[in-house]
C-alpha cells in the first residue's frame, strides 16, 4: 500500500484511503503499539469525521480507550499526548496535501516519534490481517479540551514586551479555528488571511514551501507595512517566514536565526540539529557563535529521534518544521515565531536586517528530476564526482571547496531532489546546469 509512507501515512479519499482502511489501521495500530490510552486529533478536511469514526471503532474493539480532543494542530496534539501522559496519539491529517487527502501522523508515550520502520510493521500486520486477539471490552471514548494548557504553556514561553504587526495566512487550514485565542497571551497585531477553515482550500494549497503559495502573503505585508509574514500549512506544523521586503525566508536560515535567539535568550554550548540539505553558513556561524551542530537526516522522525540522542535544545528542516526541546523535541510553530520576534526586538533590526549577513552562499533551491532507476543515476554522480568527498547521512552529499551539493531520492515517486550550493551565484548556476546534465542524462 503506497499510502504508509516514511514518517506517516497518507492518501487520497476514498481512492486509497477509505473507512474499511483506517478501521483496520486502528486495530493494527492497538495490536501494534503498547497502549491502553490513545489521544486522537484532527485537522478539519472534509473526510476527518469518517477517518475518525473508523479508525477509533478498530482501536476500541482491541480494547484501547480513546481520548477525543477535537480540531487541533499536529503540535497541539504533541503537546497533549506529553503534557497529559498518553500512551499514544495520532493526528488524523494529510498536512499540506490537498483537501482530498487525509491520514495519520503517530507519536508514542512523550510524543516520542514513530520509526519508519515501526510504519511498515502496521503496514504488514494490515496487509496480512495480523491482529491482536481484543479483549472482549470494547474501550471507552471520551473527550478532552487541549487548549487550557496549552495556551498556559505558550504564555510561560512569550517573551515579548512590544508589539509587533504582522500578517498570518493560516491558508484555510485547522490552525484559523484557535490561533488568535492561542496567541492572545502575545502582544501582536495580526493581520488575519484565510483564516476561515475551508477543507477544500479555495485560496491556495495549504502548503507554504511552494513560492505560488505565499503570493498573496508576500503583497500583503508590502501593502500594509507590517513587519513580518507567516504562513502556516494545513496541520500548522510548518510555518515559512516573508520579511517585512516580501522576501520568502529559506527554512535553514529561520532554524538559525532560532538557534541565535534562543543563544541571546540565555542559553549556551547547546546542539542544534540541522537538516542535512542546510547551508554552510549554517554551521558555520553556529560554530562561530560557540554551538555544536548535528546534521540530520531529512524528516521529523529522523530529527527528533536525533534531536533526544544527542540532547538537542533545536533543530529545524528547510521544509519549515522547528523543533525544541522544551516542546517535547517536536515541532512547535508558535515557539518559532516568538524566538524569532523576540530577536528582532532584542536587536532593534527588521526581519531583513537580521537575515542579511547569514546568507553567505548562493543557493539553488530544491529541484526535482524524475529518472528511470534512482541507484544507477546516483552512482553515475559519484562516478563523475569521483574526486570530491562525500557523505550519505540522506542520499548523497557531494563537497568542493567552493561548491557542493545534496541529492536524495524522494521516499515515494521515483525522484531524485537535488540542492546545491556555491560560493557565487555564477558558480551556483554552472555547477547546478552541470549536475542537472549528469542526473537527467
Amino acid at each position: 500500500m503506497s499510502i504508509f509512507k516514511a514518517y506517516d501515512i497518507r492518501g487520497l479519499v476514498p481512492e486509497e484511503l477509505n473507512e474499511e482502511l483506517a478501521y483496520q489501521i486502528g486495530r493494527a495500530a492497538a495490536s501494534h503499539f503498547p497502549a491502553h490510552r490513545f489521544l486522537v486529533g484532527t485537522d478539519d478536511r472534509a473526510s476527518r469525521q469518517q477517518m475518525f469514526e473508523a479508525f477509533t471503532r478498530g482501536l476500541r474493539e482491541q480494547g484501547v480507550d480513546v481520548v477525543h480532543i477535537g480540531r487541533v494542530s499536529t503540535p497541539i496534539l504533541y503537546f497533549s499526548v506529553a503534557h497529559f501522559g498518553f500512551d499514544a496519539g495520532v493526528m488524523i491529517t494529510a498536512s499540506h496535501n490537498p483537501g482530498r487527502y487525509n491520514g495519520f501522523k503517530f507519536c508514542l508515550s512523550g510524543a516520542a516519534p514513530v520509526p519508519s520502520e515501526e510504519l511498515q510493521q502496521l503496514r504488514r500486520r494490515v496487509d496480512e490481517q495480523d491482529f491482536a486477539p481484543g479483549s472482549g471490552k470494547l474501550g471507552t471514548l471520551e473527550e478532552l479540551d487541549p487548549f487550557p494548557a496549552y495556551r498556559s504553556f505558550l504564555q510561560k514561553n512569550m517573551p515579548l514586551k512590544r508589539r509587533f504587526k504582522l500578517v498570518m495566512d493560516a491558508g484555510n487550514g485547522v490552525c484559523g479555528l484557535f490561533t488568535r485565542e492561542n496567541l492572545a497571551c502575545a502582544p501582536l497585531d495580526i493581520d488575519a488571511m484565510y483564516f476561515e477553515s475551508d477543507p477544500t482550500f479555495p485560496n491556495h494549497e495549504p502548503n507554504p514551501l511552494e513560492p505560488e503559495n505565499t503570493v498573496d502573503l508576500r503583497k500583503r505585508v508590502l501593502a500594509t507595512g507590517a513587519e513580518l509574514g507567516v504562513a502556516l500549512d494545513g496541520d500548522g506544523d510548518r510555518v515559512m517566514l516573508v520579511d517585512e521586503k516580501g522576501n520568502f525566508l529559506q527554512g535553514d536560515i529561520t532554524t538559525l536565526l532560532i538557534a541565535l535567539g534562543m543563544k541571546e535568550s540565555g542559553h549556551s554550548g547547546f546542539n542544534v540539529l540541522i537538516d542535512c540539505r542546510s547551508s554552510r553558513a549554517v554551521a558555520e556561524i553556529l560554530k562561530e557563535n560557540g554551538l555544536s551542530v548535528t546534521p540530520s537526516r531529512v524528516g521529523h522522525t529522523f530529527i527528533k529521534t536525533a534531536m533526544r540522542k544527542h540532547n538537542s535544545l533545536c533543530g529545524g528542516e528547510l521544509s519549515g518544521h522547528y523543533y525544541f526541546a522544551d516542546s517535547h523535541y517536536t515541532e512547535n510553530t508558535d515557539l518559532a515565531l516568538f524566538t524569532i520576534l523576540k530577536m528582532m526586538e532584542t536587536n532593534g533590526k527588521t526581519l531583513s536586517e537580521l537575515t542579511e549577513p547569514l546568507m553567505r552562499y548562493s543557493q539553488s533551491g530544491e529541484i526535482n528530476s524524475e529518472v528511470a532507476d534512482v541507484q544507477a543515476t546516483l552512482n553515475r554522480i559519484r562516478d563523475t564526482y569521483s574526486d570530491a568527498s562525500f557523505s550519505e547521512i540522506d542520499g548523497l552529499t557531494v563537497e568542493y571547496e567552493k561548491w557542493w551539493f545534496n541529492l536524495r531520492p524522494s521516499n515515494t515517486e521515483p525522484k531524485l531532489r537535488l540542492n546545491l550550493e556555491a560560493d557565487t551565484p555564477e558558480l551556483m548556476e554552472q555547477k547546478r546546469d552541470e549536475v542537472l546534465a549528469v542526473i537527467r542524462a
